[in-house]
């Protein structure tokens, strides 16, 4: 029987054929491939036996490289919203009572230059644009969408 089995798979390795021990073997490193392939790049959450089911473009387009917009729409509003942040992060320093030595912080200083607290509410408006509050205010007032 022995001898059968590697006749087969003999047979089968030289007529490029996946067959017996040989086909169980390829589809083991198959899978094994696919399971290192899917830790790399896929779902990390995804199962060996969901891994090894799936085909090779299946894993390449379930993690973190899946479904990727490359558009220039999608580069605007990463950059928009990498601004935004930028601007938010500006506005925290700027209104901190942790920032800077006990009574020396910028929400503190701007009343003893004189500056009235409408004044350096309009400063940070001007520079940093609206807050987070304002921005999520006023897209409640136009109908709950996202800022």
């Amino acid at each position: 029987m022995r001898s059968l089995i590697n006749e087969g798979n003999a047979f089968a390795v030289k007529t490029g054929l996946s067959a017996g021990t040989y086909y169980e073997t390829e589809q083991y490193v198959e899978g094994t491939f696919k399971v290192v392939t899917n830790a790399a790049i896929g779902n990390p959450y995804a199962s060996e036996e969901e891994v090894t089911g799936k085909g090779w473009g299946d894993i390449a387009t379930s993690g973190a490289f899946g479904g990727v917009d490359y558009s220039k729409e999608s580069f605007d509003q990463a950059l928009a919203n990498s601004k935004q942040g930028w601007m938010d992060a500006g506005r925290d320093v700027m209104t901190s009572n942790t920032l800077g030595p006990m009574g020396l912080n910028p929400q503190n200083v701007h009343n003893q230059f004189g500056v009235s607290d409408a004044e350096y509410e309009q400063m940070l408006d001007n520079t940093f644009g609206p807050s987070p509050e304002e921005r999520a205010q006023a897209a409640e007032q136009q109908g709950g969408g996202e800022n």
